[in-house]
């Protein structure tokens, strides 16, 4: 018995040292896990940023695709392609509108209500010919639809090159 008391102190320091080591690795482990968590989270909005810069590139190729149909006359791809850039367009406003001013909302906006002309245009128009009037006003109607979308674009391009997330570093 008196050989263990001669252990004792040794063995609460020993405790004592453990004890202090487990909470310095709770402290680090916590402080990891917060810093995980935060790069988790700019992940996540990194990825809704740069998906909304996918969703509106697709919507200005989409709206380069219609004007060369006009060009070419070929109103079944027409109808397709505003159909899609309708579509992108409306979805996009739905996930991600608070990524844009309000400008560029209103543009987008204004870019679909171009976009719903020229589709309501080509229907009225049928088979028949273009008048150089009707000519005009489609292609009109997709330039200001393209210019809206590329000037959102452009917004959402420099928020995420200024928020440090593009990899041109």
């Amino acid at each position: 018995m008196a050989d263990l008391n001669n252990y004792l102190p040794a063995i609460d320091i020993a405790g004592a040292v453990a004890s202090v080591v487990g909470l310095s690795f709770t402290i680090y482990v916590l402080i990891v896990a917060k810093g995980v968590k935060k790069q988790v989270e700019e992940a996540k909005a990194l990825a809704r940023k740069r998906n909304l810069v996918e969703e509106l590139n697709d919507a200005s190729q989409k709206l380069e695709q219609i004007g060369n149909f006009l060009q070419q006359r070929q109103w079944v791809g027409v109808q397709i392609r505003t159909a899609e850039v309708l579509t992108i367009c409306r979805e996009a406003m739905a996930r991600w509108s608070d990524h844009l001013s309000e400008e560029r909302r209103n543009g987008v906006s204004t870019a679909m209500t171009q976009v719903q002309t020229i589709a309501t245009q080509l229907a009225e128009i049928g088979q028949r010919e273009l008048t150089p009037r009707e000519n005009k006003g489609l292609a009109a109607a997709h330039l200001k639809a393209s210019g809206h979308i590329s000037d959102a674009l452009g917004e959402a391009r420099r928020q995420e090159e200024r928020d440090g997330s593009n990899d041109a570093n």
